[in-house]
């Protein structure tokens, strides 16, 4: 027998990492992407054979396919693949796998016409079976996009990658003209071809494109209500808008977006009459920061209740009283931002950030700016500090494996009981379900926590999420912590006060579900709530009864409520500032095997959840969705 290499330890390590890295896509996420030598011979679209043997696109590959190509992908692929086709649209991180990278060498544009047909009409069910098709997020197109616009697609796709492959000119001038080329190539499906933020993803973007006839962005260096300085407009191209449809546009090079800093302006009267009569911009600056401190903070706690409470809540996280006279989907005036997630800033979480946020207040908003002639610098200060205790500033790793801890003694029902605090928080990314109609384009819970505990005989689950409207129907059954009206700033007393809002009472109410295969069998269910031969056990939770039951489905919209003797599913609920929390437990091993799921030691058990916002018209399939996870009771 001859010896085995011997490695250095750092060898190995760098070994070990590189074996991680490639196995990661593999392993973690149950997911291997298929090649080219995967495609099947032949394809079934609406009722007709297809063969894929050397098949062809039959379209023109021309400026005007191109363009109706892209009306199409923004239309149905933009929220997941984005706008740059790089697979981070606004639900890129919330799918396990994620979103396809068209970007990458080995995407769908360096293999044939046919692999590209195929997984456009077929999506993730038609993967094939090592590509562990139930878990990809990709929906099939055959019965909403016709063949033609397939192709149109795909070509849009090919000559777009294509195009941002070619290298940049080493010089080019700045030009309206080249501003104008580059704008109807690349901003008018959103902004419209007047600018008006009308174009074709209008409809499925929240926050809408941005009206650029209106001379206004949100992050500026001049103050509310003035147009921005062009280093604004250039920043907002080059940097994008975090949390919304508008991505970064640094793969440009630096003149052709000056160049498209020109044309924006042309489209707003206000640049040309602000340059002839002869003014100036004001830069609102942002002095030397003093250092935090516990005392600055407390300042900044009375002070934020007092002026920003009434909109962000008590903790920040949307739920003021004030809410509800602001938010108006149909005006694009969205909710106020969850500051316990500052990783979601628009402009950024640094003090600096959100210091000049507070002094410049967000145009066409409701986010004031904190005038320098009511507010001191010292109290922006002592805000910021505040704000900044209010979440963690890195947002939660994503694992894919929520690892349940065994605890000795009975599973109380407390939340603060002390065996919560030894386990694991995970973070549970969630996403709009736009796979099939009725769809969530705009959900309002984007992520959950969850909590999970074990002993000999129950399961117990920890669960809360943020949403800023909670459904009053829940006050007849448990406590409800909400914001309070904060009291009038100095500034404002004397003036008439507004009536108090009678709070909405929306049509759907609120909703939570965790999900669970019933069989663990090699081949996972449909993660949309299972599919025919693939059953899945649902556990139910809604707000105006404050009841969870237990459900079977086979499909998004083929759900069967299980009989009264299989109902075992225990809840407690509380909603606090924002904030549903719910324990959810139930026996390990109940006696209805062909309806429910076991939870047994050793074993990798599918788990996945569901958000309905009942504000918001959610209600049966348009809801939020996560992915599977696995979850394993571990000692």
């Amino acid at each position: 027998m001859t010896d085995q290499p011997k490695f250095p330890g750092t060898l190995r390590l760098f070994l070990f990492v590189v074996i991680f890295l490639v196995a990661v896509p593999y392993t973690l996420f149950g997911f291997t992407s298929p090649t080219s030598k995967d495609v099947p011979a032949s394809i079934t679209v609406a009722g007709k054979d297809i063969s894929l043997k050397n098949l062809k696109n039959p379209l023109p590959s021309n400026a005007e396919t191109v363009k109706e190509g892209g009306e199409i992908y923004i239309e149905n692929c933009f929220l997941c693949h984005g706008d740059l086709l790089d697979g981070k649209g606004i639900f890129g991180k919330s799918f396990i796998p994620a979103p396809a990278d068209f970007t990458k060498e080995n995407s769908v544009v360096s293999k044939t016409p046919a692999y590209a047909f195929w997984r456009i009409m077929k999506g993730g069910k038609g993967l094939p079976e090592k590509s562990s098709p139930w878990d990809s997020a990709m929906p099939a197109w055959e019965d909403v996009l016709s063949q033609e616009q397939v192709w149109k697609t795909i070509i849009y796709i090919n000559e777009t990658i294509k195009e941002r492959r070619q290298p940049n000119p080493k010089k080019q001038n700045v030009s309206l003209e080249q501003g104008k080329k580059i704008y109807f190539k690349k901003c008018a499906f959103c902004h419209g071809d007047k600018g008006k933020g009308d174009g074709p993803s209008a409809e499925y973007s929240l926050p809408q494109p941005r009206n650029l006839t209106k001379g206004h962005i949100k992050i500026r260096s001049t103050s509310f209500g003035k147009i921005p300085t062009d280093k604004d407009l250039f920043n907002a191209i080059t940097h994008g808008m975090q949390g919304t449809t508008m991505p970064g546009w640094k793969h440009l090079s630096k003149s052709d977006r000056k160049s498209l800093v020109l044309y924006i302006k042309s489209l707003s009267k206000k640049f040309e009459k602000f340059e002839k009569r002869g003014k100036k911009h004001k830069i609102v600056g942002v002095p030397k920061s003093p250092r935090f401190s516990l005392d600055g903070v407390k300042r900044g706690e009375k002070s934020f209740m007092i002026n920003c409470s009434g909109c962000h809540g008590v903790k920040g996280r949307g739920d003021g009283v004030t809410t509800a006279r602001i938010v108006d989907y149909s005006s694009n005036a969205i909710w106020p931002r969850n500051l316990s997630e500052p990783w979601s800033f628009r402009r950024g979480a640094t003090r600096d950030d959100i210091f000049l946020t507070l002094r410049t207040g967000f145009s066409t908003t409701a986010m004031p700016k904190f005038s320098p002639r009511v507010f001191k610098d010292q109290e922006i200060w002592d805000i910021v500090d505040f704000v900044c205790t209010l979440g963690s500033p890195r947002q939660p790793k994503v694992k894919p494996v929520i690892q349940a801890k065994k605890v000795d003694g009975e599973m109380s029902e407390d939340f603060s009981a002390p065996f919560w605090k030894k386990t694991e928080s995970f973070n549970i990314p969630l996403g709009g379900q736009i796979l099939q109609k009725p769809k969530s384009y705009f959900p309002t819970v984007r992520n959950l926590t969850v909590r999970a505990a074990y002993n000999d005989k129950e399961i117990a689950f920890k669960i809360h999420w943020d949403d800023p409207s909670y459904d009053p129907a829940l006050r007849e059954h448990k406590n409800v912590t909400a914001s309070p009206v904060p009291p009038l700033p100095e500034h404002l007393k004397g003036k008439v006060e507004e009536e108090p809002l009678e709070p909405v009472v929306p049509e759907f109410p609120d909703a939570f579900a965790i999900q669970f295969p019933v069989n663990l069998t090699t081949q996972k269910p449909f993660f949309l709530n299972g599919d025919p031969k693939h059953p899945v056990n649902l556990w139910r939770w809604t707000s105006s009864d404050n009841k969870i039951l237990e459900w079977n489905a086979t499909g998004l919209k083929k759900w069967a409520l299980q009989d009264d003797l299989s109902q075992v599913v225990k809840v407690k609920s509380m909603y606090e500032y924002g904030r549903y929390s719910l324990i959810v437990k139930r026996k390990r091993n109940v006696i209805h095997e062909k309806i429910d799921i076991q939870f047994e030691e050793g074993k990798s058990i599918p788990i996945a959840f569901n958000v309905w916002d009942g504000y918001q018209g959610e209600t049966d399939a348009k809801k939020s969705i996560s992915s599977w996870f696995e979850l394993q009771l571990v000692k």
